[in-house]
């Protein structure tokens, strides 16, 4: 089962990478059955690889009976994993030149592949994209490609509080459009204050990639510039003190209890169990936590720097991708069936949410009246920011993938005293620059 860092880190470096190589432009094969620059829509064998669960599989399966009710000579092979193996496959299938016609893709490794030549630009290829939400069509984007990728589903940084330890403790709710880094930290000191040794107002949060890349956004930098960190050591030796003070004011845990919090399935963290009253999540997190709060989860925006939400610099993150190969031999065939995926509203109304948020506004609106409470409230919170988006951040360069594993570390490190938080500001920069190398 999945941990509570796990669900939000969602994997490590692809293992095996560099034999992306072999994929390249001058590569030989292809993916399906050889490879080539045609292909007949009306006709055609596909092979559609992703990573997921029982219920996403179910969905995919149905979705892809479905397409065939509507191009009944496109055949569509189905090739689920599972998130553990699923990288290293893929890696593999490319240096062989097996590579699926469509895979589900990850912002992690977006840039690995798309910048050595494996993924067809989907724009280039006529895909549409007019009824995307503004913002949500460039997290696909890959400089020198083209649209790499399109969105399966939207999510965004969203903070989760549980309501009911918020009464136990006495304390309100607050207000997330004004609401400050030091508004939360004194929430969650009140809420430690008003309840029984053991729970706490917040999680550890230093460790947290979605919220520090908040952070250095609001501090006018990002994660990343150019292919390079794009924070300095300075915002990283703040974030770090922050972290400290959840811990040496007590609300949050010591280093310890964090530590074992993160490596804990998720139903057994100390949210889940009621013993924290606030955590983070990515917005298609949502659904999976509500489940398991017996009151439901309350969705707010992250605090921000100047307590107004329109400098929260939250931003639309894909949740995962559809990226087509670049060497099929059906190029019209797979860009049709990725159509059918993303801009279909019977499709839509297949696939839910359970990969996020729609990023196509008209398929959206079609699924919000069959959704439940708990999907309704990842959909509301989506549209309850779209007008307090700042610009799409640079998709994460060749070795990012690392960058929460390294924070994690550093943090870590500096929470047990082994580092000051300037030493693990200096070291999270050090070891990016090694692993971006």
């Amino acid at each position: 089962m999945l941990s509570r860092r796990s669900t939000l880190a969602l994997g490590m470096a692809v293992p095996g990478l560099a034999a992306l190589a072999a994929c390249g432009p001058n590569a030989s094969g292809g993916s399906g059955s050889g490879g080539g620059d045609g292909g007949d829509a009306s006709s055609a064998s596909l092979r559609l690889a992703w990573w997921g669960n029982p219920t996403r599989d179910e969905k995919t399966q149905q979705v892809a009976d479905a397409y065939k009710e509507v191009e009944p000579d496109v055949t569509v092979n189905l090739e689920p994993g599972e998130w553990s193996g699923y990288w290293d496959k893929l890696a593999t299938q490319a240096a062989g030149g097996d590579f699926p016609d469509i895979v589900q893709m990850d912002e992690k490794y977006l840039s690995e592949y798309a910048g050595r030549g494996a993924l067809l630009d989907l724009a280039g290829a006529g895909l549409s994209t007019t009824d995307f939400a503004p913002g949500s069509v460039e997290v696909g984007e890959v400089e020198g490609v083209g649209l790499a990728a399109i969105n399966a589903g939207l999510n965004a940084f969203c903070f989760l509080l549980n309501p009911a330890v918020f009464e136990e403790a006495g304390v309100d709710i607050p207000d997330d459009t004004t609401w400050t880094w030091d508004d939360l930290l004194e929430t969650a000191q009140k809420i430690t204050e008003g309840t029984p040794d053991g729970t706490y107002g917040m999680t550890q949060m230093g460790s947290v990639q979605g919220l520090f890349q908040v952070f250095v956004r609001q501090a006018g930098q990002d994660q990343y510039k150019d292919g390079a960190a794009g924070f300095d050591v300075d915002t990283a030796t703040k974030w770090f003190e922050w972290a400290k003070e959840i811990q040496d004011t007590k609300a949050g845990p010591d280093a310890s209890v964090s530590v074992e919090d993160a490596a804990q399935a998720m139903d057994q963290s100390l949210f889940a169990t009621g013993k924290v009253a606030m955590t983070v999540a990515w917005s298609n997190q949502v659904v999976a936590h509500d489940g398991l709060v017996p009151d439901g989860v309350t969705v707010l925006r992250p605090p921000s720097m100047t307590g107004s939400a329109a400098d929260a610099e939250l931003w639309y993150k894909a949740s995962m991708y559809w990226a087509v190969s670049a060497k099929t031999q059906s190029p019209e065939a797979a860009v049709k069936f990725v159509d059918f995926l993303v801009n279909s509203p019977d499709a839509g109304k297949i696939l839910s949410v359970e990969r996020g948020v729609p990023g196509n506004l008209t398929v959206r609106e079609a699924i919000v009246p069959d959704l439940d409470e708990a999907n309704t409230k990842a959909v509301d919170y989506l549209n309850s920011i779209e007008q307090e988006l700042g610009d799409a951040p640079e998709i994460t360069p060749q070795g990012g993938g690392q960058f929460e594993d390294i924070l994690t570390r550093a943090c870590e490190d500096m929470l047990f005293g082994k580092l000051s938080p300037a030493e693990a500001g200096q070291r999270v920069l050090d070891d990016l620059a090694g692993a971006l190398a």
